[in-house]
C-alpha cells in the first residue's frame, strides 16, 4: 500500500519536471518538444491517481483456537494478511475482547464456539470496521498477550490460582454485615394480585430460609423454615390468578407452608427484602434476592468436630486446600446477620479457626486446621457441614495432608465398583462426540448427539468409573444427557432447556384442548365399600370440568367428565374397591378361683354344787356356766366359741363321784378348699381394621328403694375389644383391650363395680397365639374371736378364743389366636 502511494507521487514529479525543461530548449526545437510534452501531459492526465481508500482491501480471520493446560488458557487468532490487533479486558462482566481492524471472519469460522472451565463461551461479532472476538469468562483472570503481523496470542488464568491464601498472609476484606435478625414468626399476609398479575406480600419479623416450587400444575408451595405462624387464619380467599391459599404449620422440621391454588401453571419468582417476602409472576415486582448466613455453630463430640453454617438459600461453592487451609468460595455474594459471630476460634480441636471474609470480591470461608487433620465438606438442605478429625474418615473427600491412608481408602472404593464399569483412557484434544462414544464403547447404549454438540476433550484416566468420566465430560462442555426409551440423547444445556420448554408448552396446549373435549356421564358401582368413603379420592383425578355425585340407593358414583377423566376415575376405583380381608379371632378365657377356709373353735364349761356347808351363810353353793347352750353333762358352757357345721369335734367331760364338780370341754374344727376353673372359648370374625368385641359375663339389675326410682342394669364379666390389621407380609397386628369387672358394694340407692383392665399391641404370624396373663387377685382374712382379757393370758389364752383363716386366689388368663380368612 505504501509503495503504490510512492509511485504515484514520483510520477507526478516527473511530469512537472518535464514542464520546467521546455523553458531551456532552443526555439527551433520548441515544436518537437512541445508536442512531446503534450503527449506526456495527456498520458499523465489519463492515468488515474490511486488513493489509500480505493487500494485498501479487508483481510480475513482464518483461525481461532483456545487450548487449556491445567488452569492455564491460550487463545490464538490468525489472519491471512498483515493485521492491527487491539486487546481489552472487562470485569463487569468478565470478558477478554480482541478486535482486528478492517477484517472479516471466514464463513467456516463463524460456527466456532468453545466452552470449558472458566470460559463460558467464545462469540464472533463481525462489523463494518472490525472483526471482534469476545471471550466470556466465569471468573476474574490475569492475562497477557503477544502479537506478530498475522497472529495474536492471549494467555490467561484464574486470579484465584495466583493468590496465596494461608498462613503466609491472607489478602482478605471484611464481610458485609446486615442489621436484620433471624425471623421467628410469620406476621402478615396480603394478596395484591389483579387480573393476570400475581403479587403476594408475606410479612415476617426477620430474615427467613425458604424454598418454593410446584406440587402439580395448579398448586404452588412456599415453605418458610424455622418460623411459626401468627396469622389469624389458615385459609384465605383468592384474588387475581390465585383461587385460594392455605396455610399450615409443620414439625419436624419446623416450618410454615403456603399452598397457592392458581388458575394455571406460570413462572413464579420469590424474593426477600428485609422483613418482607414477595411472591409474583412478574420478576420486576420481586426484590433482588439477597442471601444471608444466619448462623455458624461448632459441635465437638468424640474427637470429631463439625462446623455448621446455615444459609437462607442454597448457594453453590467451590472448595480448595490452599497453603494448608480449607477455603470455600461461594458463587454468589453473602451477607452475615448482625447476630452471627463470623470468626470462631477453638482450642485442642481439629479446626483452629473459622472465618468468613471477602476474597477478590467473593464471599469465602477460611478454615484453619490445627495441624495435620482430615476434613470433609457436605451440603445440607439448610447449608454446609464441615467435619474434621485427627483420625481418618471412612469416606473423606478432602484431606489436609497427603498420607497413605486416604490412598488406601480410594483403592477400597475402587474395589466396591464393578470391574466392568472401570475404564482407563489417555486421549488429547479428541472431539467430544468421539470421546463420549469411546467411553460408552462395549456397552448396550444407543447414542444420539444434538446438532450443537461440539468441543474437544483431553482425558488421562486410570481405572475410573465410566459414569464419573461421562459426568466430567458433560460438565466441562456444558452438555446434558436425556434418556428416552432405549436411547441416550446428548444435547447442550440450551437445547435441553428448549426441550423442557417445548414439553411445558405441549402440556399447556393439551390442557387448553381438554377444555373443548365432550363431556360424558357414566354410572360406576362401588361393590365392597360405602361410596362416600372414596368420594374425595376419586374427585381428585377428575378434570376441572368433571363432576361427581353419589347415588346412595345403588351405592354408585355418577361421574360426568371427559373420556380420559372417567377412565382415570375407573382405574383408581378398581385399585381401591377390593374385598376387605377378614380376620377370625379365637379367644380362650380361663378363670381360676382357689379358696382355703380353716376354722378352729372351743367350748368349755362346768358346774360346782355344794348342797350343804358348815357355815350358816352360805349354807349351799351352786356354780354353773352362764350360756344357754348345754354341754353333754347338761351344764352350761362358760366359753362358747364353736365352729359352725364343724367337720370334726372332740368332747371331754370330767367330774367327781359326789357329782359336786363337773367340767365339759369340746374342740371343733373345719377346713374347706374350693377350687374352680372356668374355660370359655368364643370366636368372632371381623373385617380388617374393624374392632371386634367379645363379652363373657352377666347383667345385674339393681332396684333402689324409695319412690320414683328406676332399675339400673350393670354389666359385669369379661370384655375383649380387639382391632386387627393385616400387614403387607400377611402378619397380623392386634390392638387388644381386656376388661374384667365384678359387682362391688350395693346400697339402697347405688351400686358399684370393680374393674381390672389391660391393653397391649402385638404383631403375630397368621395363626400364632398370644397370652395375656397376670390379671389376678389374692386376699387373706384372719378372724379371732375370744373372751376379753382372758384370751391374752399366756399359755392359757387358747382356751378363751377361736380362729378363722380364709385365703382367696383369683386369676384370669386370655389366649388369643388370629387367623386370616382366605
Amino acid at each position: 500500500m505504501k509503495s503504490t502511494i510512492s509511485r504515484t507521487i514520483n510520477l507526478s514529479i516527473t511530469c512537472e519536471n518535464s514542464r520546467r525543461d521546455v523553458l531551456h530548449i532552443p526555439y527551433a526545437l520548441n515544436l518537437i518538444f512541445v508536442f512531446t510534452v503534450l503527449v506526456l501531459l495527456v498520458s499523465c492526465a489519463q492515468k488515474p491517481v490511486k488513493t489509500v481508500e480505493e487500494d485498501t482491501q479487508k483481510i480475513t480471520v482464518t483461525d481461532i483456537s483456545v487450548d487449556k493446560n491445567n488452569n492455564n488458557y491460550e487463545m490464538n487468532i490468525t489472519t491471512d494478511g498483515e493485521a492491527l490487533f487491539n486487546t481489552y479486558y472487562s470485569k463487569t462482566p468478565y470478558k477478554i475482547i480482541a478486535m482486528v481492524e478492517n477484517a472479516d471472519f471466514s464463513a467456516e469460522l463463524m460456527e466456532y464456539n468453545y466452552s470449558a472451565g472458566i470460559v463460558e463461551s467464545v462469540n464472533l461479532i463481525p462489523s463494518a470496521n472490525f472483526a471482534t472476538i469476545e471471550v466470556k469468562l466465569r471468573e476474574d483472570v490475569s492475562y497477557s498477550f503477544s502479537q506478530s503481523a498475522q497472529e495474536l496470542t492471549v494467555n490467561f488464568k484464574p486470579v484465584s490460582e495466583t493468590k496465596v491464601i494461608g498462613k503466609s498472609g491472607m489478602d482478605t476484606e471484611n464481610i458485609s454485615v446486615s442489621e436484620h435478625k433471624v425471623a421467628k414468626h410469620v406476621e402478615s399476609y396480603s394478596n395484591l394480585s389483579s387480573g393476570s398479575d400475581l403479587l403476594v406480600n408475606i410479612g415476617l419479623d426477620g430474615i427467613v430460609r425458604y424454598d418454593y416450587g410446584y406440587l402439580d400444575d395448579g398448586r404452588f408451595y412456599l415453605d418458610l423454615f424455622d418460623v411459626k405462624s401468627e396469622l389469624s387464619r389458615k385459609a384465605y380467599p383468592g384474588k387475581g390468578p390465585v383461587e385460594s391459599v392455605k396455610v399450615g404449620s409443620y414439625y419436624p422440621p419446623q416450618k410454615v407452608r403456603f399452598i397457592f391454588e392458581i388458575t394455571e401453571s406460570m413462572p413464579m419468582f420469590v424474593g426477600q427484602n428485609g422483613n418482607k417476602l414477595v411472591v409474583s409472576n412478574n420478576i420486576s415486582q420481586v426484590p433482588e434476592e439477597a442471601k444471608y448466613i444466619v448462623s455458624m455453630d461448632n459441635i465437638f463430640v468424640n474427637n470429631y468436630q463439625s462446623i455448621v453454617v446455615k444459609l437462607t438459600n442454597n448457594v453453590p461453592f467451590t472448595k480448595k486446600v490452599i497453603d494448608g487451609n480449607l477455603v470455600l468460595t461461594f458463587d454468589a455474594p453473602l451477607k452475615v446477620l448482625n447476630s452471627v459471630k463470623n470468626v470462631l476460634s477453638f482450642n485442642d480441636q481439629p479446626f483452629k479457626k473459622a472465618k468468613v471474609v471477602e476474597i477478590n470480591g467473593k464471599t469465602s470461608l477460611i478454615v484453619e486446621p490445627n495441624g495435620d487433620i482430615y476434613a470433609k465438606v457436605d451440603k445440607m438442605p439448610e447449608g454446609i457441614l464441615i467435619t474434621g478429625s485427627f483420625n481418618e474418615f471412612s469416606k473423606a473427600d478432602i484431606t489436609m495432608k497427603e498420607q497413605v491412608k486416604p490412598i488406601e481408602s480410594a483403592e477400597k472404593s475402587k474395589k466396591n465398583t464393578k470391574k466392568e464399569d472401570l475404564i482407563s483412557i489417555n486421549i488429547k484434544k479428541m472431539d467430544v462426540k468421539e470421546a463420549i462414544r469411546l467411553v460408552y464403547y462395549g456397552r448396550a447404549e444407543n447414542l444420539v448427539f444434538g446438532k450443537n454438540v461440539q468441543g474437544t476433550v483431553t482425558l488421562y484416566l486410570d481405572k475410573v468409573d465410566y459414569r464419573n468420566a461421562l459426568n466430567m465430560i458433560y460438565k466441562e462442555n456444558g452438555l446434558m444427557e436425556v434418556k428416552e426409551n432405549n436411547i441416550t440423547w446428548v444435547v447442550t444445556k440450551e437445547r435441553y432447556q428448549q426441550m423442557q420448554q417445548a414439553k411445558l408448552q405441549a402440556k399447556q396446549q393439551e390442557k387448553e384442548q381438554k377444555k373443548f373435549e365432550p363431556i360424558y356421564t357414566e354410572i360406576v358401582p362401588v361393590n365392597y365399600s360405602n361410596a362416600s368413603e372414596y368420594k374425595g379420592i376419586i374427585s381428585s383425578v377428575l378434570s376441572e370440568r368433571g363432576n361427581l355425585q353419589i347415588e346412595k340407593r345403588t351405592n354408585s358414583f355418577i361421574i360426568s367428565d371427559t373420556d380420559s377423566g372417567i377412565k382415570r376415575a375407573k382405574e383408581l376405583l378398581a385399585k381401591l374397591d377390593k374385598p376387605i380381608p377378614q380376620v377370625e379371632i379365637e379367644a380362650r378365657i380361663v378363670e381360676v378361683f382357689d379358696t382355703n377356709n380353716m376354722n378352729i373353735g372351743i367350748q368349755w364349761g362346768g358346774n360346782y354344787n355344794q348342797s350343804a356347808t358348815t357355815a350358816n351363810f352360805p349354807n349351799t353353793i351352786n356354780v354353773e356356766g352362764n350360756t344357754a347352750a348345754m354341754g353333754p353333762s347338761g351344764s352350761g358352757y362358760l366359753v362358747n366359741l364353736p365352729v359352725g357345721n364343724p367337720a370334726g369335734a372332740l368332747a371331754l367331760s370330767v367330774g367327781n363321784v359326789a357329782n359336786t364338780f363337773n367340767l365339759d370341754v369340746a374342740l371343733s374344727a373345719l377346713e374347706t378348699q374350693n377350687k374352680v376353673k372356668t374355660i370359655s372359648s368364643p370366636r368372632i370374625t371381623t373385617l380388617n381394621n374393624q374392632e371386634a368385641e367379645i363379652k363373657s359375663g352377666s347383667t345385674a339389675i339393681i332396684v333402689p328403694t324409695g319412690d320414683n326410682t328406676e332399675a339400673e342394669e350393670v354389666d359385669v364379666g369379661i370384655k375383649l375389644n380387639i382391632t386387627p390389621q393385616i400387614t403387607p407380609n400377611n402378619m397380623i397386628f392386634l390392638n387388644i383391650e381386656v376388661e374384667k369387672s365384678t359387682l362391688g358394694q350395693v346400697t339402697a340407692n347405688t351400686a358399684t363395680t370393680e374393674e381390672k383392665k389391660a391393653s397391649t399391641q402385638v404383631l403375630l404370624e397368621n395363626g400364632e397365639t398370644t397370652v395375656i396373663g397376670g390379671i389376678y387377685e389374692n386376699s387373706e382374712t384372719n378372724t379371732i374371736q375370744g373372751v376379753p382379757f382372758f384370751q391374752n393370758i399366756p399359755f392359757l389364752g387358747w382356751m378363751f378364743k377361736s380362729k378363722q383363716n380364709i385365703v382367696d386366689k383369683k386369676e384370669l388368663m386370655v389366649f388369643i389366636t388370629p387367623r386370616v380368612v382366605e
